[in-house]
This record gives structure tokens, sequence and C-alpha cells, in this order.
């Protein structure tokens, strides 16, 4: 059984956050828990609110095989600045686990808490993201890497969420 995480925070974009949970939870063999840093309910960047399956402080997300982050603001800043996911999520970047990441978390949760090492990687293109990422930057609407799945923002969400798929050996039903 395959094991994802999505994580969620206050500000969160919500087609970001719930496609991949909508396609993931369509896989046979594949558990995907929506996982909150921001209490049981976060109010995602369009004011829709989200009941999360479990709280950060419930889960090891090393114990996930993949670990998806949305982007949103001031989402992926909420994300960025909790210790236990960047603890845990510098842990997975050194082993064989995937880490997908969409819109502005490359930038905000990866590049700036040094998750992207030589890896190419793309994100929402606003110039305050792409100079973060630097010379990561591709411009893609999706990029695939070894361990590493980025997207551009909501308009590459479901290509982002069937990617994913890809790498874990997961097929949706649609």
């Amino acid at each position: 059984m395959t094991k994802i995480a999505v994580l969620i925070a206050n500000g969160s974009e919500e087609i970001e956050t719930l496609t991949p949970l909508d396609i993931f939870r369509r896989c046979e063999n594949a558990h995907c828990d929506l996982i909150s840093v921001s209490g049981k309910t976060p109010t995602c960047s369009h004011g829709v609110c989200v009941c999360a399956d479990k709280e950060i402080d419930q889960v090891n997300l090393y114990d996930y095989d993949a670990v998806v982050i949305p982007g949103g603001m001031p989402g992926a800043t909420n994300i960025s600045n909790d210790k236990r996911v960047i603890t845990a999520l510098k842990k997975i970047s050194e082993s064989d686990k995937l880490i997908a990441s969409i819109c502005a978390s490359p930038a905000v949760v990866l590049a700036k808490n040094g998750l992207l090492g030589e890896q190419k990687a793309t994100c929402y293109p606003a110039p305050a993201f792409i100079e973060l990422m630097g010379d990561n930057y591709t411009g893609s609407d999706v990029e695939v890497g070894e361990r590493l799945i980025t997207a551009n923002g909501p308009k590459s969400a479901m290509q982002f969420s069937i990617e994913i798929c890809k790498a874990l050996g997961l097929k949706p039903k649609f």
C-alpha cells in the first residue's frame, strides 16, 4: 500500500490541495491522508474550509512514500514556517521517497529551506518566486525529476497529480 500525505494550511490553494487528494483516493493500493499544520479545519485561500484527516502532531511524515505540498498564499508560508514539516522534508529529501510541490511551494517551502539542491524545478511564475528558485527554475508547467515533482499552479493541478501517480506506480480510476 502506497502512503501519500497531502499537506494543508490556512491559505492553501484549494485546487492544488483537493485535486491531488481526490486523484490519489481514486487509486487502488494507495492511502492518502490530508494533514493540516493549521488545526483540524483550515481555511483555504479562497475561503473554503476543509476538514483534515489528521493534524501534523499526529503523524510522522517520514512514514509516507510521498509528501505533496500545495501552494497558495499564505498557505505556502504557513507550511514553510512549520519546523516539524521542514525537519521531515529534509530527511525525506535524503531518501528514495517522493516530494511533490506546486505553485508557490517549490519556492517558498523547498528553495527557501535549501531543499532543491541541484534539481530542476518549476513554480508559479511570480518574480519573487523565480528569484528564490534561482538556477533551479525551468518555467515548465510540470517538472518531473527522479524524486521531485513540481508544478506552476492551479492550471497544472491535474497533470501534476497524474505525474505523481505515474512516479508512484499508481493508476487512478476515473
